[in-house]
């Protein structure tokens, strides 16, 4: 019963994911879309990333008794209803005014992960309230310790459960995608990326009600009088420090609770990162 009842809560115009990204393109400017769906230089890893996915195949076991379905899985002390979450996006507030917000209440309605990114939309302190302190956060290791330090410092006080440690973007990635629309740094506005907003009435009425998104964990280390030009300066010298095993374990020195090590890909880096 519970199976046909979350079967009916599907929209019939979209029951699967291809159908809802194209109602999501529709609805968002390009230059944001754009943003959301690309990679970094030819995206070559990007296409390799889904091509495995496409790769996994479930052996079937039709003979076998089955009582139910449960997806449900244990992690960090925690029961998820399934075995995914939502990943950590920056600026997610251009895709959609508020998604972090919107993403985290939805996480938290069907207890599944969600994950703030350090250079997302909303601030850690809010997304703690509306997640009632089950959002994890992935810390982008500034340069400046005191910078990290004082980020460590606000998760503490909101009882953040998992802290997710990035560690294979040593730089910002070169998005040929955002130079064309301009939303690298320094971010520029063309006639074109207007035009672009100007078609998505929806998107545009909600931006102008909840605000030009801003980096919102960012804010109190920013000048207030920071433009746009110095917006990136102020990014290239925040975080531009590639991590290593003794960042990690000054992290792990300062955070009592639980740590995920995001981005390692091979067996020895693996196991440097849990014997330091």
């Amino acid at each position: 019963m519970k199976e046909i009842e979350n079967l009916l809560k599907y929209n019939p115009q979209y029951p699967c994911v291809s159908d809802l990204k194209k109602r999501a393109k529709k609805k968002m400017p390009k230059f944001a879309f754009d943003y959301l769906e690309g990679g970094c230089n030819n995206e070559v890893n990007l296409a390799r990333n889904e091509d495995d996915f496409k790769q996994i195949q479930l052996e079937p076991q039709y003979l076998k008794t089955v009582n139910g379905l449960d997806m449900s899985v244990d992690l960090f002390g925690h029961r998820y209803d399934a075995p995914f979450g939502i990943s950590p996006i920056g600026l997610q507030g251009l895709m959609w005014p508020n998604a972090p917000e919107i993403l985290a209440k939805a996480a938290l309605k069907h207890n599944i992960p969600y994950v703030l990114s350090t250079v997302s939309t909303s601030s850690i302190e809010r997304i703690a309230e509306v997640s009632e302190g089950k959002a994890w956060f992935q810390l982008y290791h500034p340069t400046e310790n005191r910078l990290r330090d004082d980020i460590i410092e606000r998760l503490k006080a909101v009882e953040c459960p998992v802290l997710v440690v990035l560690v294979d973007v040593p730089s910002f990635g070169l998005r040929y995608r955002e130079i064309k629309s301009g939303l690298s740094m320094p971010p520029r506005m063309s006639i074109n990326n207007f035009w672009q907003a100007a078609i998505r009435p929806h998107w545009g009425i909600e931006t102008l009600r909840v605000g030009i998104p801003e980096f919102a964990t960012l804010k109190p280390y920013m000048s207030k009088d920071l433009n746009l030009n110095q917006l990136g300066k102020f990014m290239n010298d925040t975080f531009t420090a590639k991590m290593n095993v003794d960042k990690i374990a000054a992290v792990r020195d300062m955070w009592d609770g639980r740590i995920v090590v995001e981005g390692v890909v091979s067996d020895e880096e693996q196991s440097q990162a849990i014997t330091r």
